[in-house]
């Protein structure tokens, strides 16, 4: 393994996924629910103990494990890749944690674990390995499993265990968590196509990541915006490696995801297996009409495909009047600057300088396109088909 550099990074901090603390809430709600069915229910409670003392062994015989076989980083041991670790969780405003490197036969993983109070990360040395030259990169996957400990996501797991196996509801939860963790380590990388190679590498492995187009990379979310596969999503514990690239680098997102069309499917299919397949042509149809009102509540809602259409005579006066105040806001706001490099960056401003809701395509419900150039930039809607990309797209080019 190559030396690793010891410059002392700042302060470390980001803020919580905006579903994680919503979706723990119901997460424990459900759980304390189940505790109370088990503790009135005696075979439950019997149950609920032997399941209990399962997962405490399996748990004790593999930190046993680790602890005799997995190789404890510390000042004499591998002093350098601990001494990052130990920079990273006191920029981090946390306590190290027990720190293993571990060789698995060539898996790219980390994973940060508990036992009996005491915070453990495990490091698989091939993922290490596979960073190469590219401190950033490890940096980010450091300091990903740390903000699992920083952020308490491993707190009371035996209590909130039976929350997490309500349908749905686990998953949801975790992978918000993941979210909020690849923030963390964003921070950590400094840069982020640091870290998003440090996303690819999981992806593609060593030898290919470095080759990985990440725009083409991230349009794969595209693949996964379908009923199944975002059943499939939804039953998963992380989100696509895709869609957390995008999250990491906007820039990279080059047009627009539309996510509900996916979700108002998947519901559908939900309500039709439910429901028994009754009413799976007008019912499933209506369904996915009324979850795209529910996605998009501000948008004039026709009848036509499944995403949200406006009037095409209100929605292009009022394309003109947003286009306006999102061309005005961002002269006022990087006046003398490069500019921003994209929509996701000029609605975080938006949200810290303005009180108004940040305008939305009224054809679409979603973000308006921007594309940014030298000394000016290009605002665009998806135009009254609702579709980007195509003959009708309103398209503003503002600047020099």
């Amino acid at each position: 393994m190559t030396s690793i550099s010891r410059v002392t990074p700042g302060r470390i901090t980001a803020d919580r996924w905006p579903t994680e603390m919503p979706l723990f809430l119901l997460v424990v709600s459900a759980a304390i629910l189940i505790w109370v069915l088990l503790i009135v229910s005696i075979f439950g409670i019997l149950y609920g103990i032997m399941l209990g003392l399962f997962f405490f062994m399996s748990h004790l015989v593999f930190v046993a494990h680790l602890r005799g076989s997995g190789v404890r980083l510390g000042r004499d041991q591998l002093p350098d890749l601990h001494g990052r670790i130990v920079d990273l969780a006191r920029a981090m405003d946390m306590d190290p944690p027990e720190a293993y490197l571990v060789q698995a036969g060539g898996s790219l993983n980390a994973f940060a674990t508990r036992f009996l109070g005491r915070n453990i990360m495990v490091l698989y040395s091939d993922l290490l390995e596979a960073c190469g030259e590219n401190e950033g990169a490890r940096d980010m996957i450091i300091a990903h499993e740390l903000a699992h400990l920083r952020c308490g996501h491993l707190r009371w797991s035996w209590f909130t265990l039976p929350g997490h196996f309500v349908p749905f509801l686990g998953g949801a939860l975790s992978r918000a968590r993941e979210y909020t963790c690849d923030r963390y380590g964003l921070q950590a990388a400094k840069t982020p196509s640091d870290a998003t190679f440090g996303l690819s590498i999981l992806s593609a492995g060593a030898k290919f990541a470095p080759a990985v187009n990440l725009q083409a990379f991230v349009r794969q979310r595209e693949d996964t915006n379908t009923g199944m596969m975002t059943l499939g999503e939804w039953f998963s514990s992380h989100p696509p490696l895709a869609k957390r690239v995008a999250e990491l680098d906007p820039s990279l997102a080059v047009g627009r995801f539309h996510p509900g069309r996916g979700r108002a499917m998947a519901l559908a299919i939900i309500a039709f297996v439910t429901l028994g397949g009754t009413g799976l042509g007008v019912g499933g149809a209506m369904l996915g009409s009324r979850v795209m009102e529910v996605l998009e509540p501000d948008a004039d809602v026709t009848a036509g495909n499944d995403l949200v259409i406006a009037n095409p005579m209100t929605g292009r006066t009022q394309v003109d009047t947003d286009f306006a105040r999102l061309s005005e806001f961002i002269a006022q706001e990087w006046s003398g600057d490069s500019g921003p490099a994209s929509m996701v960056e000029i609605r975080e401003l938006w949200s810290e300088r303005q009180r108004s809701a940040f305008p939305l395509d009224p054809f679409d419900g979603l973000e308006y396109g921007y594309e940014p150039g030298q000394g000016s930039f290009v605002l665009w809607s998806s135009g009254p088909d609702g579709l980007p990309g195509t003959d009708d797209d309103i398209r503003h080019e503002f600047g020099s």
